[in-house]
């Protein structure tokens, strides 16, 4: 409900992007799961695709947008309380698995393009994996559970990959097995395809540097969780410059000063945090770099057209994570459970915590309710289906009408609605 609820405007009933132009014709044109493990663009995309199939199924066409919506924040709402169940074992306070849970709904950026659509929701895959991945079961059940969720998660993101580390973590320690087989299997499968139906390549790619890959991560992994803005961001720039990287810097250097605080273990988890958010934007500035994320070359002029993307969610979720592991401590041995940090006084520690705790709960409440939103304006799903239904009620001859989807100018944003699917509709209510 808090993820739906901050989507401004006509963003809950208008398609995005592949949720239409991809997920939807496929589901029309086949029966019910069919083709749920056809590639896309180098990839498989399972969880999309299985909500199109069911979105489809479970009731009119006109409400399809809303319903697209609605399940895919759901899928996060999940997402943010399974996170909260499996790091139960390693983060004892419940605040701080509280933070955790709320940081996929609640992300500032989420609203702009990434929340209430399928087309982005494999960048919430990667919130879940890890605890997949070295949550304790015992039970074979337990671990069916966690291989299912895996499998479904990595072949949804073959990002997951940057997880597979844990995978030797968790088989070394006798953590558990069902999450290492499910995501094992699942980025088997994502491969295969990507060998098979290679990515497209953007003819637009500039070389990378290292440069503009931090300039970048900082910009938009960074200052996306603190200024909502990203015209407010360009401008900055143009006054201070590089400066303005001393507020995102100091964003992720508070949880690793606070977990120092609290002992090795907080210290290591907050650093893999932070390792990981840096790792994801590298990944997206490396197979995606365009002129438009070249920032250490860019003019004035270009810093006043600054806009933050969909690559900076993962990013932005991973850099508030650090700050949540700071808040509710990590453990990773038993052994630890309940013992404070061994650096520094317990006064120091708490002081920290809250220190923490006070920057992510300020950030995401201050970031919850967005400037805008990328389908804010429409179109709007529900009326284009309503009048092209009047339109094949009118003409019988008339074999089908468009629907678009946003964004405009996308190349498959035009969908054909065959008008005998809305014929049929009308039969059935009567």
């Amino acid at each position: 409900m808090a993820a739906w609820i901050r989507l401004p405007g006509l963003t809950n009933g208008t398609l995005w992007a592949e949720d239409g132009g991809i997920f939807l014709r496929q589901a029309m044109d086949s029966r019910f799961l069919n083709g749920v493990m056809d590639p896309y663009d180098g990839y498989l995309h399972l969880l999309p695709r299985l909500l199109a199939h069911l979105a489809l199924r479970t009731g009119p066409l006109e409400a399809y947008a809303e319903r697209i919506s609605w399940l895919s924040c759901a899928c996060v709402g999940l997402v943010g309380v399974a996170v909260f169940f499996l790091s139960r074992p390693y983060v004892s306070r419940v605040g701080g698995r509280l933070l955790l849970a709320v940081i996929p709904a609640l992300l500032p950026i989420g609203p702009l393009e990434v929340l209430g659509n399928t087309a982005n929701l494999h960048w919430y895959m990667l919130w879940l994996v890890p605890w997949l991945l070295i949550h304790p079961a015992r039970t074979l059940a337990f671990n069916a559970g966690l291989a299912a969720l895996a499998f479904v998660a990595a072949s949804t993101e073959i990002q997951t990959v940057l997880f597979v580390p844990l995978v030797v973590l968790a088989v070394r320690t006798h953590r558990q097995w069902g999450g290492s087989v499910g995501l094992l299997l699942g980025l088997a499968m994502q491969f295969i395809t990507y060998a098979s139906f290679p990515r497209s390549v953007s003819k637009d790619a500039v070389p990378w540097d290292l440069g503009m890959v931090l300039i970048g991560w900082l910009t938009q992994g960074g200052m996306s969780n603190i200024e909502s803005s990203a015209s407010s961001v360009g401008v900055a720039w143009t006054y201070f410059g590089g400066a303005l990287l001393i507020i995102p810097v100091a964003l992720l250097l508070t949880p690793v000063v606070a977990g120092a605080a609290k002992g090795r273990e907080t210290l290591l988890a907050v650093v893999a945090f932070v390792g990981v958010s840096a790792a994801l934007w590298f990944a997206a500035q490396v197979f995606n770099n365009r002129p438009f994320m070249a920032y250490s070359s860019f003019t004035d002029e270009e810093w006043l057209k600054f806009d933050f993307l969909r690559y900076a969610a993962a990013p932005a979720m991973f850099a508030l994570g650090a700050l949540a592991i700071a808040t509710g401590g990590f453990r990773w041995s038993q052994e630890t459970q309940g013992i404070p940090g061994t650096i520094g006084s317990t006064r120091r520690v708490l002081r920290w915590e809250t220190i923490c705790s006070t920057v992510i709960i300020t950030i995401l409440a201050f970031g919850y309710f967005p400037p805008t939103s990328a389908r804010a304006d429409g179109p709007s799903w529900r009326e284009q289906i309503t009048g092209g239904r009047a339109a094949c009620a009118a003409d019988p001859r008339l074999a089908e009408v468009p629907a678009f989807v946003a964004p405009r100018g996308w190349g498959l944003e035009r969908v054909a609605i065959s008008c005998n699917r809305l014929r049929t509709n009308d039969n059935e209510r009567r």
